[in-house]
């Protein structure tokens, strides 16, 4: 596992594997493949039409989830940049704390951040270590009401819990640690 700059000092990436994108490379490069989405969509059509996101059709879903997904990377980048001036709104405006139970951060709190459209199903999922720093672990498309209901919204949960304790075990416990 490596900690990548996306954006220093306020935003990072995960890189799991040597050779591989880091975690923010990845999720935008396949939330900008039309071919992604609808092999996603296609492989989960009973959620995309069960109606808790409304009913939708898979060419629709492509188009919107496309259109959301190059929003939040920019609204994720501009953010960012307001981070590092101190300026407002910011990273800590876009992130909220993964479970909505929780009302407040904590050191190294698992958060989301979701596409700027209303009821988005795009999810950026991160680790906060220190006020306007975020750490990417992955994201995902959650077309159900919790996480623990597919598979591959499970992996994203793994990859939080695994991220947090590196960063716990090498001592990235606030944004002068992860300065690089």
């Amino acid at each position: 596992m490596k900690l990548v700059p996306i954006f220093a000092p306020n935003l990072y990436a995960i890189r799991f594997n040597e050779g591989e994108d880091d975690e923010f490379n990845h999720l935008f490069e396949c939330w900008s493949d039309v071919a992604f989405f609808e092999e996603f969509f296609e492989y989960n059509k009973v959620d995309l039409t069960s109606g808790f996101y409304e009913n939708q059709r898979i060419e629709k879903a492509v188009k919107l989830t496309m259109e959301e997904g190059q929003y939040l990377e920019d609204d994720l980048l501009k953010l960012s940049d307001k981070s590092k001036k101190g300026d407002k709104p910011n990273l800590d405006d876009l992130f909220k704390p993964l479970y909505n139970k929780d009302n407040c951060f904590m050191e190294l709190h698992k958060t989301k951040a979701t596409g700027g459209f209303i009821n988005s199903w795009l999810r950026i999922y991160a680790i906060r270590i220190d006020t306007n720093t975020y750490v990417i672990t992955g994201g995902g498309i959650k077309l159900t009401k919790t996480m623990n209901d597919r598979e591959h919204l499970i992996n994203e949960l793994e990859k939080l819990t695994k991220v947090k304790e590196w960063l716990e075990e090498n001592g990235f416990l606030d944004q002068k640690s992860v300065t690089i």
